[in-house]
């Protein structure tokens, strides 16, 4: 015998069929494969034929494929909130129904989760409304499943299949960012909304239009909690603003997020100077710019094609929005004049020229001993001036500082005892003597006393160095 399900039937056995259910009910589904069997009114079975022993084979074999009979019914799904009330209707209850059952998972299990006739002792948090429909509060994201709704009638029974998803809403509010796609040249919308179960839905809008009926989206993609709209560069322009709107199955509200593209903006720096076998660095600060800028340096103007690249002795670093280019060890023939800094992104282009200027080291040390020498001429010259000038200044200087520091003593030579032996000497009708001033009992100079002839004695003191 061909080998069927279990070893029991051929693929050559006759497929009969079902009739309808007595009282009216549709029939049930065909088995797997498709084989069903003819039963006859009366409750008896055809089989199709061969021996006795044949017969009784092939009727076990039908009593292991036939299933269940199933009740004809009814599905739907339903959301609730995490925490929140939920009420699974049990649609389609007759009147006549003398027993409602419900069911969580297996229709079939025992016992059954409710019955309007046996009140089994459930969760405190499941309830009968109206002997029909089941109410579940607080609900928890192990609720979650399927559930059965018997209606028990003297003739069949109807089933009401529930799906119940427990929803949780994201607790935040979506977010969105620009960014430049791999190519450079596309603009790429990003929205996302994470924290929710199920995932939320998210769609990107312009001036209240949504991007995805719009011929400008080149691709349009979804990833659980973020949502990506790929455009044309061609369509986009300076502070255009875009909006994602977000929605979820258990929130009435439709929080939204917005993004405003803009065409990169350039810092100026002042021109550099760097002295021949030294290192500069020239910087390029992007101030604006949505999406991030990709910046390049170029050498000049006159080969704006080619970028300078990293390497030898230029070192390009960029932090944020901010690239430095490195020259090491300047020099005058090949890294003077003008650098140009590039910023694009997919919404424009903008480009700064920073200048620089190479020289020749001075030589700082020719330059130390020049000073020092001048200065030293100056203050030697300087005094030279003030001794030629004022050669007492240096004495009366001496003189004031002293004349409180004690009693001075004048000794004049006598008249009457050195006359003879002193030269006399007339001057204008005065003499002159010498005299020794002593202060403080020191020496400290030398002094000659005229003495005038007219009159009373009169001598006058001056002093000599």
């Amino acid at each position: 015998m061909a080998g069927g399900q279990d070893g029991c039937l051929g693929t050559d056995t006759p497929s009969p069929s079902l009739p309808a259910h007595r009282g009216g009910g549709q029939a049930a589904p065909p088995p797997r494969g498709g084989r069903l069997w003819r039963w006859r009114r009366h409750g008896a079975m055809r089989l199709p034929g061969g021996t006795p022993p044949a017969r009784f084979f092939l009727a076990l074999c039908v009593w292991k494929l036939v299933p269940r009979r199933e009740a004809a019914g009814t599905e739907e799904v339903v959301y609730g909130k995490v925490g929140g009330t939920i009420l699974l209707l049990c649609r389609n209850v007759s009147k006549e129904a003398t027993e409602v059952v419900w069911f969580q998972g297996d229709p079939h299990s025992f016992p059954p989760l409710f019955s309007s006739k046996v009140a089994f002792p459930p969760d405190v948090r499941f309830s009968l409304v109206d002997n029909g429909s089941l109410r579940i509060s607080e609900l928890r994201l192990q609720d979650e499943g399927n559930y059965t709704c018997k209606e028990v009638l003297n003739k069949t029974d109807h089933e009401h299949r529930v799906q119940l998803l427990v929803a949780n809403p994201p607790h935040s509010t979506p977010k969105c960012w620009a960014e430049t796609s791999s190519s450079g040249l596309m603009l790429q919308l990003f929205c996302s909304w994470p924290g929710g179960y199920p995932h939320p839905t998210l769609h990107w809008r312009e001036e209240g239009h949504d991007l995805e009926n719009s011929s400008w989206v080149i691709s349009s993609s979804s990833s659980s909690d973020t949502h990506v709209e790929t455009l044309n560069s061609s369509h986009l322009s300076h502070r255009k603003v875009f909006k994602c709107v977000g929605s979820h199955v258990v929130n009435q509200e439709e929080p939204a997020c917005t993004v405003e593209i803009k065409i990169p903006s350039l810092e100026s720096e002042p021109p550099k100077t760097c002295f021949v076998g030294d290192d500069v660095t020239l910087t390029c600060r992007v101030t604006e710019s949505t999406p991030a800028a990709r910046i390049t340096w170029l050498r000049d103007i006159s080969r704006p094609e080619v970028e300078i690249q990293a390497g030898g002795r230029y070192l390009i670093t960029q932090e944020g929005n901010v690239s430095r280019l490195t020259i090491r060890n300047c020099s005058q023939d090949t890294d003077g004049g003008c650098y140009v800094c590039k910023a694009q992104n997919p919404v424009g282009l903008r480009e700064l020229f920073v200048c620089l200027t190479v020289k020749q080291p001075v030589n700082i040390v020719g330059v130390v001993a020049a000073v020092v020498v001048l200065s030293l001429l100056a203050v030697l010259t300087v005094i030279v001036v003030i001794l030629y000038y004022d050669p007492l200044l240096c004495l009366r200087g001496a003189a004031f500082r002293n004349q409180d520091l004690g009693d001075v003593l004048v000794l004049v030579d006598s008249e009457d005892e050195d006359e003879g032996k002193g030269e006399e000497e007339t001057v204008s009708g005065s003499t002159k003597h010498k005299a020794v001033a002593l202060v403080n009992g020191s020496s400290v100079l030398a002094a000659y006393l005229n003495c005038l002839t007219e009159g009373e004695p009169r001598c006058l003191l001056r002093a000599e160095f």
